[in-house]
């Protein structure tokens, strides 16, 4: 197989994690030998490290996930190709990998020679394989005997390398796709020898599979634990004895807030802060930048300031909404704020300072955003005007904030990217890999944007004001433009200039600060006094 064959194969840096889950293929990359070259040198340092330390280390093992050229170099290989994942037009550039099946002999002998190759590399292992063949992706059959023959064929593939192997898998599979019902998931689990597959389940603290599924059925896993599943009397102790140990003395107020924001922020487990409550859903959390369809003529959007009380809330990704009373963490981040002057030298301190006031102010931008659309509804221009400003100027305060603290800026995300670089054309690619993770990639056309924008989106400084900022504007200045107009708010305009302003943004080569400015402290008793101390929030 040639180079050029892997270049279609392989995405770009910050697209590897899809590319390996067999999402995409090819987007953002060729990989230069250099970067290649780069990554083996530090894996070889990191897993050095990790035996030194008496850590595990976990290897990767053949999931199947095959170039295209494959499919011409054996062209009896069971090999099929798999649906679209998120792309605008099914672009076979890009999307519908190739999968190579595990009952092909072919499986098995890339599967040891995989696991020879990387012995051969490193020296030693630890017997232990990660792979992750349905990640996101539908098996072709959801027949019993088919799937455990799938399980079994990529075990052996394993084994085959290693005697002593063992699998491995994400459990993460088990929550996104329905297609894994009770039946077709004791296939897959039973299909290795009891104790040759570990289920590690990463969303357990949300959506513990366990609990629905008899234990995984038998089969060893790991999940996380949570301060929510400690028994009430130790998880107590713990939350107060964590603002200690996080900034280095006891502050009661600050332990308060903790014991808050464990209540409400940190309390996703079961969807509310209280069992014994309902669950006050409010303005779901968005970015500034927040768009939207259209009805009628108007923008589509749910009645401003609904305020609906309900007994359960939605597992649904697409669904907003707001396991917490908003009120409550604003009294927490006051309790964090009245203790300033203690803990101010605390590094660990300024980065929650920062990072509570942001979730506070988001909130805050939620509820004027609906103003907007309420006033644009209602068709009052001035309003709609003056709201939107205002709106426009709270995006550029929260671009100080996170600016006050290293923890939040966009600068060092870039940097860190172009000094990979062994010229300018790898510099270029990898700042654009960067940019276009955190803000919309994959595909778009000149009306359509990709259906994974702000799929990485992140709150740092520089993006809110040179990305978001902007972005929000052209949206409030077809808002106005409709009014003013006595027309339908023109979609098709709006979404002209927003990808334009998002393409051209990721082509660019600005430069970014890497040290923070300002002063973490006052900056948030600044905004809270300037947004907080008179607002009413709606839950």
């Amino acid at each position: 197989m040639s180079t050029s064959d892997l270049d279609d194969f392989f995405g770009g840096p910050a697209f590897l994690a899809w590319s390996r889950m067999g999402n995409l293929h090819g987007w953002g990359g060729p990989l230069p030998q250099s970067w290649l070259d780069q990554q083996l040198d530090m894996q070889k340092k990191i897993l050095a490290r990790m035996y030194e330390l008496g850590m595990t280390p976990v290897l990767p093992a053949f999931s199947g996930n095959v170039p295209a050229a494959l499919k011409r170099i054996f062209p009896l290989a069971k090999i099929s190709r798999l649906g679209n994942w998120f792309s605008v037009k099914n672009d076979l550039k890009w999307c519908c990998t190739y999968l190579l099946d595990a009952t092909d002999p072919l499986f098995i002998d890339i599967g040891k020679a995989f696991i020879e190759k990387q012995l051969q590399e490193y020296g030693r292992t630890s017997h232990i394989y990660n792979c992750d063949t349905f990640d996101e992706n539908t098996p072709p059959s959801d027949d019993q005997e088919y799937i455990s023959s799938l399980g079994a064929a990529i075990f052996k593939g394993m084994q085959s390398g290693d005697d002593d192997a063992v699998w491995l898998m994400q459990g993460w599979l088990f929550s996104y796709d329905p297609f894994w019902r009770p039946s077709q998931m004791k296939a897959l689990l039973h299909s290795v020898p009891i104790g040759k597959l570990v289920v590690l389940d990463l969303y357990a603290e949300v959506k513990p599979i366990w609990i629905t599924s008899e234990q995984f059925y038998g089969v060893p896993y790991i999940w996380k634990v949570y301060a929510a599943q400690l028994r009430s009397k130790h998880r107590d102790a713990w939350v107060d004895l964590y603002s200690t140990r996080r900034y280095g003395q006891s502050v009661p107020l600050i332990q308060e807030g903790w014991n808050i924001l464990y209540h409400t922020i940190y309390n996703c487990t079961d969807g509310a802060y209280d069992k014994n409550r309902d669950v006050i859903v409010s303005i779901p959390d968005v970015h500034p930048s927040l768009i939207s369809g259209q009805q009628n003529g108007f923008p589509k959007y749910g009645k401003p300031y609904t305020k609906t009380v309900i007994k359960e809330v939605t597992d649904s990704y697409e669904q907003p909404h707001l396991w917490y009373p908003t009120s409550e963490v604003i009294h927490a981040l006051e309790l964090f704020l009245s203790s300033g002057e203690e803990l101010s030298r605390s590094n660990t301190y300024r980065y929650d300072i920062v990072d509570l006031a942001r979730q506070v102010l988001a909130k805050y931008a939620n509820q004027l955003f609906f103003e907007i659309i309420e006033a644009y509804q209602s068709r009052g221009l001035d309003q709609v005007t003056v709201l939107s400003q205002k709106f426009l100027n709270l995006v550029n305060d929260l671009d100080t904030l996170l600016a006050s603290h290293d923890g939040f800026l966009l600068g060092p995300w870039l940097e860190s990217a172009k000094q990979l670089a062994q010229n300018q054309e790898e510099k270029k690619q990898y700042e654009w890999n960067a940019r276009t993770q955190i803000t919309m990639w994959y595909d778009n056309t000149e009306l359509e944007a990709s259906l994974l924008r702000d799929y990485g989106n992140k709150y740092w400084s520089g993006l809110l004001r040179d990305y978001y900022g902007p972005r929000a504007a052209i949206y409030f200045k077809q808002l106005r433009e409709s009014l003013e107009k006595g027309e339908d708010f023109n979609l098709k305009e709006w979404r002209r200039e927003w990808i334009k302003l998002t393409n051209d943004w990721q082509n660019s080569t600005n430069i970014f600060p890497l040290k923070s400015r300002g002063d973490a402290l006052n900056t948030s008793r600044w905004l809270f006094n300037k947004y907080l101390r008179t607002s009413v929030f709606i839950a």
